[in-house]
């Protein structure tokens, strides 16, 4: 669900991978310190061996990692890195097909929350004992997403959820700040709204995961993957749940799709979106004057949208050992630890920084943002089981939407179908 969502610079396809970038690129030092940990650029320790890295990115993020390439290959104490693009659809399913069939890459990149379904089936590799970036390098939500099962499966380097856009020339045009409360977003959502005039309070597009942040804010999990829980059905999510089924649906056009919520926010008719990182440099392309904020929640509730992990995977291929495996695991070790890397991916697509330690004030303020409200977010669960959630969760979340039925059996309905597939 997470590759899905992030349809922007970091999954989903688009642009050729067979392209090449020749430009020359440079490398300066940025500081970068964590108190009581040996922090800075882990460099290969051989020149030796060649590897290869699969990615989704679209054509702005293939573009970005054609640079690093160009920059990593063009010092000659590196080794090797070769660089393929999945296809435009099916990725993950090119993974399951190519890496137990020994024509895998080395390592390949997507979300954290694959990593239970790929260790069950044993096509991953455990590197815990081999690699040199520590624990203290990165944040602990994205420590804790490289692991599954006791297997150390990869390396952080962007982290992701869902956020309050808000374009700040609405704002100015009707004299209201960003919001700080809920209170204070539902009184600028009641002024500006006039759909007569195709004016709307709020863009807000509908899925699991674009929902959650309401359906888990007062408590609840949309399903716990560690306790093995589902949690749909509890009072605090269905009460969380009408947050937008009875406060903000009377503000949204009626169509809860993504093409329909988005296109009223960039057509300048709506003071707010909620959406991804992945969203943003679209959006900033089109010339809104965009800024993000967390998620209002009203009383004692808190906004908390699964979130996600970007990683690099080790694959089975890197049981193999020998130079390829040492090439691609210390590639993986100096993107990862490469702050100017990291900075350019978050300066051009917006993502939430995973290492630890960097300054707030080196990030552009649409990240600020982002980054604010992952404090409160919810990493989405590894556990296979999840995939059976995510679908009849939302056709029922929907269908309370739509519909405007009670979402209390809506979301039994969901649960039995969730149970049923995992008991078949």
């Amino acid at each position: 669900m997470a590759g899905t969502s992030a349809a922007g610079m970091l999954a989903g396809c688009g642009g050729d991978a067979t392209s090449t970038d020749t430009t020359v690129q440079t490398e300066t030092t940025i500081p970068w310190q964590v108190e009581g940990c040996d922090t800075g650029l882990v460099e290969p320790e051989s020149s030796s061996g060649q590897f290869t890295l699969l990615h989704g990115r679209q054509e702005g993020g293939t573009r970005l990692l054609q640079g690093t390439r160009t920059l990593y290959n063009q010092n000659d104490n590196y080794p090797s890195m070769n660089l393929q693009r999945g296809p435009n659809d099916g990725y993950l399913n090119q993974l399951r097909t190519s890496i137990p069939a020994g024509e895998g890459p080395h390592i390949f990149q997507w979300a954290h929350d694959i990593g239970g379904e790929f260790v069950q089936s044993e096509f991953l590799s455990d590197q815990s004992g081999n690699l040199r970036a520590e624990e203290c390098m990165f944040t602990e939500a994205a420590w804790q997403a490289t692991e599954y099962d006791g297997q150390r499966i990869g390396l952080p380097f962007a982290a992701e959820c869902p956020a309050l856009i808000y374009n700040q020339d609405v704002l100015d045009e009707i004299g209201a700040e960003p919001p700080e409360s809920f209170d204070d977003w539902i009184s600028i959502m009641d002024e500006y709204h006039d759909p007569e005039n195709g004016k709307y309070g709020l863009s807000h597009p509908l899925n699991a995961y674009f929902s959650s942040w309401a359906t888990q804010a007062y408590g609840a999990d949309i399903y716990n993957g560690q306790e093995d829980e589902l949690g749909i059905t509890s009072d605090e999510a269905i009460q969380g749940l009408n947050i937008i089924l009875e406060d903000l649906k009377p503000y949204m056009p009626s169509d809860p799709s993504e093409q329909a919520q988005g296109a009223v926010f960039e057509d300048g008719n709506s003071p707010f979106y909620v959406n991804g990182p992945w969203a943003i440099a679209g959006l900033l392309d089109q010339g809104l004057n965009i800024g993000t904020t967390r998620i209002p929640a009203p009383g004692e509730a808190e906004s908390r949208p699964y979130s996600g992990i970007q990683m690099y995977f080790y694959s089975k291929k890197m049981n193999n050992g020998g130079d390829g495996a040492r090439a691609a695991r210390e590639f993986t070790e100096w993107y990862c630890t490469n702050i100017e890397r990291i900075l350019n991916l978050i300066n051009n697509s917006s993502y939430i920084p995973a290492i630890a330690g960097l300054d707030r004030d080196l990030l552009p303020a649409t990240v600020r943002g982002y980054a604010e409200q992952f404090e409160t977010g919810y990493l989405m669960p590894q556990n296979p089981n999840m995939n059976a959630v995510w679908t009849p969760y939302e056709t029922n979340m929907l269908d309370a939407f739509n519909s405007g039925n009670d979402p209390g059996p809506l979301m039994e309905n969901a649960a039995e179908e969730i149970r049923n597939s995992w008991n078949s």
